[in-house]
């Protein structure tokens, strides 16, 4: 069966001389891998959209035993120049979609994290985003996958929680504790700024995160506990230049 979609380019490698493998993220269908027979060479089927960083309309199908999927043809529908022509902000394009690739999807929430990952190479094209971007990329896509906290409220008594006083943050449960709650053994004191901050990346899109100035000691915290929640969470960690699961 032959079906058509839109989908982003995360990797590419060769299996054989003229044969590619090519790993994307499908709107409908989280991260898949399908083969492009010939694509090192053919302009005509594959025209300058086999690199990551790249949209691509392709049209896919199954092989007779249904083992694998094969690319037909597609068509570039944006290329982000910007970045491919920028070596910080590819890196920080890279990072995101690294992170997509080890973490996938449920399929439930392949559409929000496909938006998401194009709503954030369209941020990272037409913008200056700082070193910290792609941690709150990876908030986002750990918040849109289901692991979501509410920052708001004690999640033991209920009382609101944006006030400067630090609170706890209980990572094996995913929730806030006030001060009043906390016996000292629940999890990590955090300020009440890091709250604030996860939740703002909760509540809105990349192209809001430009305009946050946020302490050095506040990014740090949030990279901190960020890293424990999706290492318990999701199972991944950073390590060298990739994530690794455990």
């Amino acid at each position: 069966m032959e079906t058509t979609e839109k989908v982003l380019i995360l990797k590419t490698g060769k299996f054989k001389e003229n044969d590619l493998w090519v790993r994307f993220l499908s709107a409908s269908r989280g991260v898949q891998t399908a083969f492009a027979f010939g694509g090192s060479r053919s302009r005509k089927r594959f025209g300058g959209c086999l690199e990551p960083f790249s949209m691509v309309l392709f049209k896919i199908e199954s092989n007779k035993t249904g083992a694998y999927q094969v690319l037909k043809e597609g068509s570039l529908m944006k290329s982000y120049p910007g970045i491919r022509t920028d070596i910080r902000k590819m890196g920080l394009a890279a990072n995101c979609l690294k992170f997509i690739e080890s973490a996938g999807t449920e399929k439930e929430s392949s559409r929000r994290v496909y938006d998401l990952l194009s709503a954030t190479l369209d941020a990272i094209e037409e913008s200056e985003p700082d070193d910290f971007f792609p941690l709150f990329f990876r908030a986002k896509v750990a918040f849109e996958q289901g692991y979501n906290p509410d920052f708001t409220i004690c999640s033991l008594c209920g009382k609101p929680l944006f006030s400067s006083r630090p609170v706890v943050f209980d990572v094996e449960k995913g929730g806030i504790i006030c001060s009043d709650c906390d016996s000292g053994r629940r999890g990590n004191t955090v300020s009440s700024g890091t709250i604030r901050t996860l939740a703002w990346i909760q509540d809105t899109g990349p192209a809001n995160w430009m305009s946050l100035n946020i302490p050095y000691e506040i990014r740090q915290e949030c990279f901190a506990v960020m890293d424990r929640f999706m290492a318990y969470h999701m199972g991944l960690v950073w390590e060298g230049s990739s994530y690794r699961k455990i």
